[in-house]
């Protein structure tokens, strides 16, 4: 039997690191703002908080079975995730997927033990510290519905994750979204380190040609030097959707080059200019496959030309500039 015990407002909690121990009570946590106590205790291991998986998912209210024929135990949650393992194994299989966990699966008193933060985040729940009573909070995070202006960068942004690892945890195969999407912005840390995606990053990386990176970056730099970070990745992003589009030359080097588009590369401006560490890494982004503005091959300011907003279709605002298709 759990004992629920009403609990005050949580406030501000800091995030505990990867793999760090999370609770100090024996058996004690916060769930969606209420104290609860479990009758068996965590275990730590390793500088590891485990927790007792069938008593802590019945306490989330997901959904657990086991089969006694194979030793396979299931837990699974209300938006469609299914987490499967077996004690004294590190291979999970999560959606479909099968993942090696930098944990082994343990067992205890007849019980499945897994660490919290692991379970946690495979079943779309953040994992955060209450640093005053030194006790952990898990809060179940909702989907995020995607709305007019929102792009995979900044949803990753807003959640401290990344474009791709958001791509990963939805099986999205490009940047586009549409409005009403429902994305799952909880990335378990096995997803992110899948050697198959990190290989992949590698390669994408590997293949990036120096003076087309320089080039683009300098770019960047001339044209949102002042913009934020997200406003250099969506210049670049521009630059790399024309390449893309029949309708512009296929090079990175044509279409900053084309007649009467930039005028930094018109004017000299771009051979002169230095590019930031900001401006480097947007580049190395956008050639990298990394998507701001999926779409856009257009962006101007709108206080300079607001004659444009009425001609175009609008995919982001990003401090100083609109982009747009």
């Amino acid at each position: 039997m759990l004992t629920r015990v009403a609990a005050t407002t949580l406030g501000l909690f800091l995030m505990a690191g990867t793999g760090a121990a999370l609770a100090s009570g024996d058996n004690t946590l916060y769930i969606e703002g209420d104290k609860m106590e479990m009758n068996q205790s965590f275990w730590f291991v390793d500088g590891r908080t485990y927790a007792p998986v069938r008593e802590f998912a019945d306490l989330m209210g997901w959904k657990l079975s086991h089969n006694a024929g194979t030793g396979q135990i299931t837990i699974t949650n209300d938006i469609g995730d299914t987490f499967s393992f077996k004690t004294g194994s590190s291979e999970i299989h999560y959606n479909g997927n099968t993942y090696e966990i930098s944990a082994t699966v343990k067992a205890k008193d007849g019980s499945a033990y897994l660490p919290v933060r692991l379970v946690a985040e495979a079943m779309h729940a953040n994992v955060g510290w209450r640093a005053e009573e030194k006790m952990s909070v898990i809060e179940k995070e909702q989907e995020r519905i995607v709305e007019s202006g929102d792009t995979l960068w900044s949803i990753a942004q807003a959640h401290q994750t990344t474009a791709e690892a958001l791509k990963i945890r939805n099986g999205i195969s490009d940047d586009s979204l549409q409005i009403g999407q429902r994305l799952k912005v909880v990335i378990p840390e096995f997803l992110v380190r899948n050697p198959q995606v990190t290989a992949a990053k590698s390669e994408a990386a590997a293949d990036i040609d120096q003076a087309e990176l320089m080039l683009l970056a300098k770019l960047v730099e001339t044209e949102a030097g002042n913009e934020p970070y997200e406003g250099k990745l969506a210049v670049a992003s521009v630059v790399m959707n024309r390449v893309s589009d029949g309708n512009y030359p296929n090079t990175v080097k044509g279409v900053i080059y084309e007649p009467y588009q930039f005028s930094p590369a018109r004017n000299g401006t771009l051979a002169k200019t230095t590019a930031s560490k900001d401006s480097i890494k947007a580049a190395k982004a956008a050639l990298s496959g990394e998507n701001n503005v999926p779409g856009a091959v257009y962006f101007f300011n709108p206080k300079l030309e607001p004659a444009k907003l009425k001609r175009v279709t609008v995919v982001a605002k990003i401090a100083n500039h609109v982009f747009a298709k």
